[in-house]
C-alpha cells in the first residue's frame, strides 16, 4: 500500500531535502510550503502522516492540527510538528491532547525519516 506523506513547512530549502529523503525510502510526499494550499489537496486525497511546520504565514501549524483532527479521515492519522519554538504548558497540552508527536528543530533529517519509518511501521 502507498504511504503518502503531506509535508508541510514554509522553508522550501527543507521541504526540497526532506522531500528527497522521503522519496528514496519510497514515500510519495505532497509538499506544500503554505498551510493555505493544502485545503483542496486533504479533501482530494488520503495522506499516511502528516508533518507541518508550528510557525508559518496565514495559520500556524496548531491551525492546521485543529482543522485536520476535526475531520473523520484524519482524526487518527499521525501527525510530526517541527519547530524551534519553545511549547508553551498549553500548547504541550494541546499537542498531546491531539496525539501530536513534537519534535524540536534544528534536528538531523534522517532522524525524522527514521520516526517517519516507525510510526509507519514500514
Amino acid at each position: 500500500m502507498e504511504k503518502r506523506i503531506l509535508l508541510l513547512d514554509d522553508e522550501k530549502d527543507f521541504t526540497e531535502l526532506m522531500s528527497t529523503l522521503l522519496g528514496f525510502h519510497d514515500f510519495v510526499v505532497d509538499v506544500f510550503n503554505d498551510p493555505i494550499d493544502i485545503e483542496a489537496a486533504i479533501v482530494k486525497k488520503t495522506y499516511s502522516l502528516i508533518v507541518t511546520d508550528l510557525m508559518m504565514p496565514h495559520m500556524s501549524g496548531f491551525d492546521v492540527v485543529n482543522k485536520l483532527r476535526k475531520m473523520d479521515v484524519y482524526k487518527d492519522v499521525p501527525i510530526i510538528v517541527l519547530s524551534a519554538k519553545t511549547l508553551t504548558d498549553e500548547e504541550r497540552k494541546m499537542l498531546l491532547q491531539n496525539r501530536v508527536h513534537y519534535v524540536m528543530k534544528p534536528f538531523e533529517p534522517n532522524v525524522l525519516v527514521s520516526q517517519i519509518t516507525q510510526m509507519l511501521g514500514v
